[in-house]
């Protein structure tokens, strides 16, 4: 059976010796993405820390996984059909997947606030109240109740986030998006 995506990046970071999460490294990885699309390999594995690489020469696989990881992003987060969603856990308790969206949006800010915007860009007062709402997000405890309710909060918030990045890498992307190299 194939790994997931969320496996791959989960193995990729363990093997670096990276401390994120997968759901932290996607959402920093995004973040740098979004302020600039033509971020490479070496600025997104750089934005991930320091590494203390469990194995010899894991760097190649990684860069790889990261390649394909910036192509697969900047295809969701620049596509027409709006195909972007962060890196959460599908089939896991609510708690589990409330706490990942935790980091998701804290890897976001991160990568957005540590990347240089192209053409120096600034949020809108849109996207600036977003951003807000994602550092609150961040900081969010989630409470241990799995009740249809909170699944139907948990949904919203997800969708929230997913629509917010989305309207943010909208209002930063360059004038001319045949730039954003996705191959």
């Amino acid at each position: 059976m194939a790994q997931s995506r969320e496996e791959r990046l989960a193995h990729g970071l363990r093997t670096m010796g990276f401390a994120q999460t997968p759901a932290s490294a996607h959402g920093l990885i995004t973040g740098c993405l979004v302020a600039d699309p033509e971020a490479g390999n070496d600025l997104l594995i750089k934005s991930l820390g320091e590494a203390l690489p469990l194995t010899e020469n894991p760097a190649e696989a990684f860069d790889r996984l990261v390649d394909e990881l910036r192509r697969h992003l900047l295809a969701q987060l620049y596509d027409i059909e709006l195909g972007f969603a962060p890196l959460v856990p599908e089939d896991a308790e609510i708690e589990t997947r409330a706490q990942a969206l935790s980091e998701w949006a804290d890897g976001f800010i991160s990568g957005l606030g540590q990347t240089p915007r192209l053409g120096g860009l600034k949020p809108s007062a849109e996207s600036a109240e977003i951003l807000r709402d994602l550092a609150e997000i961040a900081r969010m405890d989630p409470e241990p109740e799995d009740s249809e309710a909170s699944e139907k909060d948990f949904e919203e918030l997800l969708e929230y986030v997913r629509v917010g990045v989305l309207l943010i890498a909208d209002e930063l992307a360059p004038e001319n998006p045949t730039r954003i190299p996705m191959q």
